[in-house]
């Protein structure tokens, strides 16, 4: 075009009319996800020599680049995949907390109800209608267990499928990823940014951190070689990989996330995961729901095996002894619950009300002829009478129908000081070892051998007022079960007794316990929230932070849509004199 003015002013219009297109586009674009400002670079033509100098040659368009800024990318990258973990976490921990209600329709208070039920078996242990109330109670409690199980059940199946589903969008990103890598390493060497692919490619990187955290590095030809967190290669020029969920080869109902290289799937440490919702579905499923899952079986496995126990130590209404097992490993007595380890598979033995262990297999009473005040309060098993097959049986009970004798005596070495023997209907001692037992008042008579470990004791024997030398105490077998009341009492006892421990520490109570593990995992609830509450101002803000600096501002756009036209409209006025001038060179020419 040379360096007269119709050059410089044609050169001056195209340049203005790039400007103008490419503000537009920005206008256009000012709601697209992704896109960034674009903007034209000018340059000067260089000059041209003459002997009176260098004439300027006017304006060239040199590229069009794209507002970016790596840095604020990548941390607003990284507050995404941090948000969308938290969130992941949290959606799942809401529906957790369902899992344990709490009030009247907690498994606590269904458990607090079993044993209550036992007050009216202790008051009318004949009544069969009584007795058949606590299997109802019991069966009610076992169906909110398994109730609570199935749900646990459930939104772990729930969890690994959106693991699955998570996973197949980030193959399908990685995939995207990696054909626009190979889109721009097309346009390497050209001089000039396909402006619009990298957008493109910087939102995908940005989804693809909204499922799993990960790193890019930028090669020679503009290619992103995209890294999770913990190192592992996802994309690599063209080519990406391929992820997979997998089962725990340790616990089938877990999932992990595997490559797949061929037909082999290698478990990846969960480690490699460090944001995006896969990390918060893994840390729900391998914390969140695992610490769940193991308090509620232990709450349930505990309180079951309290009561089985207790139902052991008891004799039913027809006078069947429910030992545990035989000498020769036979089970033997009806246990209130079978498979006590686990929430899903607990469920009622028991279903006579007869078979229910109320009665004591033992009784006590003071003879008469006693000199001093003591009374009976009540009489305890500490283990369950044996069968009279057991080995033991002999050394546990006489069988003869007179049992045991508590003897009362002055203590040899101190006169103010009373002891206690126990001898069978023929006076012959039982367990009698010396040291001799020491009565001291409040505290339960036992038969231990003092010599002994305490496993040999078999029952604990309360009394009140103050017995004399001489006085005795009888110890028969329960000859009327359908009517005492022994092991009812003690079924009662244990509202009070610390039977369930959670989190390595024991609680008085079944509800206190159950308090326990409900408020354990309301913490994690509120610590969730709190974390996905700061975790998304944290992406709400840097989000907004790039776009200031990235975004369009159609108050900046609109600003340059004038200038521009002023100046589109200075170079057509340029090309409008030199019109005129050419116009009356050739008038003048002419003549």
């Amino acid at each position: 075009m040379g360096t007269g003015i119709f050059s410089l002013g044609a050169r001056a219009m195209l340049a203005n009319q790039a400007m103008l297109d490419t503000t537009s586009n920005n206008i256009s674009n000012v709601n697209t996800p992704g896109y960034s400002r674009q903007q034209v670079e000018l340059q000067t033509e260089g000059g041209l020599f003459t002997g009176a100098g260098f004439y300027g040659r006017g304006v060239k368009v040199a590229t069009v680049t794209r507002n970016t800024n790596e840095f604020l990318i990548r941390e607003n990258n990284v507050n995404v995949a941090t948000s969308s973990a938290d969130q992941a976490r949290l959606d799942k921990l809401n529906q957790l907390e369902k899992v344990l209600p709490t009030g009247k329709n907690g498994l606590g208070y269904a458990a607090q109800q079993v044993l209550n039920a036992f007050v009216d078996v202790a008051n009318q242990p004949q009544d069969m209608s009584a007795r058949q109330v606590v299997l109802a109670r019991a069966q009610d409690w076992v169906s909110r267990v398994n109730t609570a199980g199935k749900q646990l059940d459930d939104l772990q199946a729930g969890t690994v499928s959106d693991m699955q589903t998570t996973v197949s969008r980030i193959n399908s990103l990685t995939q995207q990823i990696a054909t626009a890598n190979q889109a721009i390493a097309s346009y390497t060497g050209i001089g000039h940014e396909p402006n619009d692919l990298l957008d493109q490619r910087d939102q995908l990187v940005k989804q693809l951190n909204e499922l799993v955290q990960v790193n890019t590095v930028e090669a020679d030809d503009g290619s992103l070689s995209v890294f999770m967190g913990g190192g592992q290669l996802l994309v690599l020029s063209n080519s990406a990989q391929t992820l997979s969920v997998v089962r725990d080869p340790l616990d089938s109902t877990l999932g992990r996330v595997a490559l797949r290289t061929g037909n082999t799937d290698r478990i990846l440490d969960s480690d490699q995961m460090t944001g995006g919702a896969i990390k918060g579905l893994l840390q729900f499923q391998d914390k969140d729901i695992a610490d769940t899952r193991a308090g509620l079986n232990a709450f349930v496995s505990q309180f079951a095996s309290a009561l089985n126990q207790q139902q052991s130590l008891g004799v039913d209404a027809t006078g069947a002894l429910q030992t545990t097992f035989t000498a020769a490993g036979t089970p033997v007595g009806t246990p209130l619950f079978l498979n006590t380890a686990s929430a899903t598979s607990i469920g009622m033995n028991l279903v006579q009300p007869k078979g229910l262990a109320a009665a004591s297999p033992l009784v006590a009473s003071v003879q008469a002829g006693n000199t001093g005040t003591a009374s009976i309060d009540s009489l305890t098993m500490a283990r369950a009478l044996p069968q009279a097959n057991a080995p033991d049986f002999a050394t546990s009970l006489p069988t003869t129908a007179n049992g045991l004798t508590v003897v009362f005596e002055t203590s040899a070495s101190d006169p103010t000081q009373l002891t206690y023997r126990f001898t069978d209907s023929a006076g012959t001692p039982y367990k009698d070892t010396t040291p001799k037992r020491t009565w001291t008042p409040g505290t339960p008579l036992n038969d231990a051998d003092p010599a002994s470990t305490p496993s040999s004791q078999l029952f604990n024997l309360s009394i009140s007022g103050v017995p004399r030398a001489g006085d005795k105490i009888s110890i028969a077998r329960t000859t009327y079960p359908a009517s005492n009341n022994g092991n009812a009492q003690a079924f009662l006892a244990l509202r009070d007794k610390a039977m369930v421990t959670l989190d390595g520490a024991s609680y008085a109570t079944v509800t206190d316990a159950y308090s326990q593990m409900i408020g354990n995992l309301g913490v994690a609830v509120q610590g969730g929230k709190t974390a996905a509450s700061i975790s998304s101002t944290l992406a709400k803000t840097s989000e907004q932070t790039l776009s200031s600096t990235t975004g369009v501002n159609l108050d900046e756009e609109a600003a340059r849509l004038i200038q521009f036209q002023q100046s589109y409209q200075a170079a057509a006025k340029v090309l409008q004199i030199a019109q005129s001038l050419f116009d009356t060179l050739l008038q003048t020419a002419r003549g």
